[in-house]
């Protein structure tokens, strides 16, 4: 959204070193009590991004939120004001419902929720909204993430890994 990465740096982090682990569609019964948690429930990313130079700090965790606050919490902060994604839900990609964009203009004090324009896919599932305008988008030959792009953001993740390896 605000480019690729020009320079970063992360570090990864395990919290919780027992979870459980839980059959949601069993009412949350717990399956293993304590088992052994290797996956880092704390990243952190920070860099520049081209070709804007602007400074990205990202942070995601692992657990139960903070009663009363979003699952994701996205600012974008320049000079006239800020923009604030949030919602319910970590995993952007899908959507959710509930999912909100304000747009804060610093000049005059006002925040104003802002609305995508309504299309032809809004008739379908919510959770295929993306997917029919990704299918959209390369009827129409307009830009969209591909292979290459997806390539990119793994190696991005592979370094990633490799750092967080080397740092245990």
């Amino acid at each position: 959204m605000l480019g690729d990465f020009k320079s970063y740096d992360s570090l990864f982090h395990i919290g919780r070193p027992t979870i459980d682990i839980v059959d949601r569609a069993a009412n949350n019964k717990v399956i293993v009590k304590d088992a052994l948690n290797t996956v880092p429930d704390q990243v952190t990313i920070h860099g520049r991004v081209v070709p804007s130079n602007a400074i990205v700090s990202i942070h995601w965790r692992g657990g139960n939120t903070f009663p009363g606050t979003p699952q994701a919490d996205w600012r974008v902060v320049g000079e006239m004001g800020e923009l604030r994604l949030t919602s319910p839900s970590w995993s952007l990609n899908v959507g959710h419902p509930e999912t909100k964009l304000e747009l804060y203009d610093a000049t005059t004090g006002v925040v104003e929720t802002i609305f995508p324009d309504k299309d032809q896919w809004d008739s379908l599932p919510f959770t295929a909204h993306n997917i029919a305008r990704l299918y959209e988008a390369y009827r129409k030959n307009e830009w969209y993430p591909d292979f290459e792009w997806a390539v990119k953001r793994h190696e991005m993740i592979d370094d990633m890994w490799k750092r967080f390896d080397e740092n245990k």
